[in-house]
């Protein structure tokens, strides 16, 4: 059955839950083959004889890629079915890592994670409207928790995982390994998902219009600079757990703390989503706020580990309130405003891990979390001054 904007009634898919733990894990070896370099930087820059600054590229390029493409890649395949864009995508993922993997020189490496964000971009422009067009109206947010719990596992698991097992046998085996998951889950994604349709001629809500939508503005910039304040300072905290005293073969369990109480977060954040949007997502950039100094004035292993988990805690619960309020301002474009919402996320990935090589070379790796909380403090300027429409105290 379909709705006036072509789009599968919610409610009328069988077996709901199993298409939603499909998409979980996909999101679980996306993000995870996203943030891999992250634990790597160390080990690739030896690799290929460039400085921990240059091969922040890997992160950076992949980001960029998504920032451009995924907006409108979300709005050019809006007709397509969605299991069968799903399926090119993850087969998009398993081919990128796989080049990576047998990379010669960093340049080709460089050149497999562009392609890769440019994939990355698909897969989130309908991943999280795959997943609320399984649900009634009132578990949009519930839906968008499901999918990014995939991303909280990766954290606790995947990043963590992948980070020691590029120790132990070479960070070249650790993308080989995760090439070969992704074309697993893309057979498995054939026989799982349901095959729901894509939207019909006549009824495609363009990108311009979902951008003049109320409250879509404020959606989009709190999502852009709360990541560039992030991705400042995370995309180099490897180089700062070292800093402050954690050796090398414990960055891997210490990125595991941070991913446990990621997933507390995105608990935390599924409870309240559909109830407290507002409260939340204040509460949320708040805790980063307060992990971000701490971590400015960390001396020691201790206190930068706490850090590392309070950014945990906070950054569980965003992309749940980020996404679910960009699908509750468009909710007759969820394609649209999910890839405004991943090109908005990979703004302030990429653009914060420009700023932090930059922060890096003026001000060294203690001037990270500082540049990451003032960042942060304007975020929650937007959201206070914002509309109310975007993250109102109770969804209407």
């Amino acid at each position: 059955m379909t709705t006036a904007t072509g789009l599968t009634t919610p409610g009328h898919v069988r077996r709901p839950r199993v298409g939603l733990l499909t998409l979980t894990a996909a999101a679980f070896l996306s993000v995870t083959t996203e943030m891999l370099p992250t634990g790597l930087l160390p080990a690739i820059g030896e690799s290929f004889d460039v400085p921990v600054s240059r091969v922040g590229l890997l992160v950076t390029a992949y980001a960029v890629m998504v920032a451009v493409f995924a907006a409108s890649i979300g709005a050019a395949t809006v007709r397509i079915p969605r299991r069968r864009l799903l399926t090119l995508a993850l087969v998009g993922y398993a081919i990128t890592n796989g080049v990576t993997a047998i990379a010669g020189t960093f340049g080709v490496a460089l050149a497999a994670r562009v392609a890769g964000g440019i994939v990355h971009g698909l897969f989130w422009a309908i991943a999280a409207g795959y997943a609320a067009r399984l649900v009634p109206p009132d578990r949009i947010g519930r839906a968008a928790t499901f999918v990014f719990a995939g991303g909280t596992v990766a954290f606790v698991a995947g990043v963590p995982a992948g980070t020691s097992l590029g120790e132990l046998v070479g960070w070249r085996t650790a993308f080989g390994v995760f090439a070969v998951l992704f074309a697993l889950l893309a057979v498995a994604v054939r026989w799982l998902l349901p095959a729901l349709p894509g939207a019909q001629a006549g009824s495609v809500v363009r990108l311009r219009t979902v951008l003049r939508l109320p409250g879509i503005a404020t959606v989009v910039a709190t999502t852009v600079v709360i990541n560039l304040g992030f991705y400042t300072f995370y995309t180099y905290v490897a180089p700062f757990l070292r800093q402050a005293g954690v050796s090398e073969t414990a960055i891997g369990p210490a990125l595991l703390v941070y991913g446990v109480a990621n997933g507390v977060g995105l608990f935390l954040a599924g409870v309240i989503v559909d109830r407290r949007p507002r409260s939340g997502i204040v509460t949320s950039v708040s805790l980063l706020i307060a992990a971000l100094v701490l971590a400015s004035v960390a001396g020691s292993s201790v206190p930068a580990l706490l850090a590392l988990a309070v950014c945990g805690l906070a950054g569980g619960t965003m992309p749940v309130f980020l996404q679910a309020a960009a699908l509750r301002v468009a909710p007759a474009a969820p394609d649209a405003a999910s890839g405004l919402t991943a090109a908005a996320f990979n703004v302030g990935i990429g653009g914060g891990a420009l700023l932090g090589s930059a922060t890096i070379g003026m001000a060294g790796v203690p001037g990270l979390p500082v540049a990451g909380a003032l960042l942060a403090a304007a975020a929650l300027a937007i959201v206070v001054s914002g509309s109310r429409l975007a993250f109102p105290p109770r969804p209407a």
